[in-house]
């Protein structure tokens, strides 16, 4: 069964650091979050991850079982009535948000009550919006420029953002407009970013003022004939 994300994966510092985790195991955790994000789980099956990393099934079901022992994951089975199994279903346990703060999956698959998540919203506002507008740049970044798979990039992105003084969004999708028009990807971008921060730029009109081009300034030669012609008396 195919199941192709359509959103930006993201892999936490807590997993990206994790040294019990493979490198593979992470990677893997992070095609999950960018499948889980449409429902919020994904039913991929083994078999497409091994086809997806070209490695035998078994493989997979090592990294599941790890990764769920770890407490990244979780697994619900879906059974028909002849108790014939006919989904699995993969969610990605909290701290990680699951489709647009929707709430996060207990044992059981269920959300956490609306209630709750309301009282977690308010108590933590400006981190929230914070997050708000990171989510908003990656899900640019995938649609303009490229996915992002590797977890350094990842990395090396939300450290950069976190630099900014200013509004990231708006400064951050002119970086990305700029990158799209010169048909650069994302490590362009992370440059770009950080040359950015070290000039201080934390605004959207000092955003634009570096991909802006300066008009070009009268021409001197012409400029010089012009003043002689006026000297000698020549007309037009």
């Amino acid at each position: 069964m195919k199941e192709q994300p359509n959103y930006y994966s993201i892999i936490p510092a807590h997993v990206r650091y994790d040294k019990e985790l493979k490198p593979m195991e992470i990677i893997m955790y992070g095609e999950l979050t960018a499948l889980s994000n449409k429902y919020g789980y994904s039913y991929a099956s083994n078999n497409y991850f091994a086809e997806l990393y070209n490695v035998h099934k078994k493989t997979v079901s090592t990294w599941i079982s790890h990764l769920k022992e770890k407490g990244y994951i979780d697994t619900v089975v879906i059974r028909d009535e002849n108790m014939t199994i006919t989904e699995r279903r993969i969610y990605i346990t909290a701290p990680y948000p699951l489709n647009h703060g929707e709430g996060y999956p207990q044992k059981n698959g269920e959300p956490i009550h609306k209630k709750t998540e309301e009282n977690n919203t308010r108590e933590n506002n400006t981190s929230i919006n914070s997050d708000s507008d990171t989510s908003q740049i990656f899900q640019l970044v995938s649609k303009e420029l490229e996915m992002i798979q590797s977890p350094l990039k990842i990395q090396e992105l939300e450290d950069e953002l976190n630099l900014i003084k200013g509004n990231k969004l708006e400064i951050t999708t002119v970086a990305i407009n700029y990158c799209k028009q010169n048909k650069k990807g994302i490590n362009y971008l992370i440059k770009v970013l950080r040359n950015w921060n070290n000039e201080g730029v934390d605004t959207k009109e000092k955003a634009l003022a570096k991909v802006t081009p300066k008009k070009k300034k009268s021409n001197e030669t012409e400029d010089v004939f012009t003043a002689m012609k006026e000297k000698l008396g020549v007309n037009e």
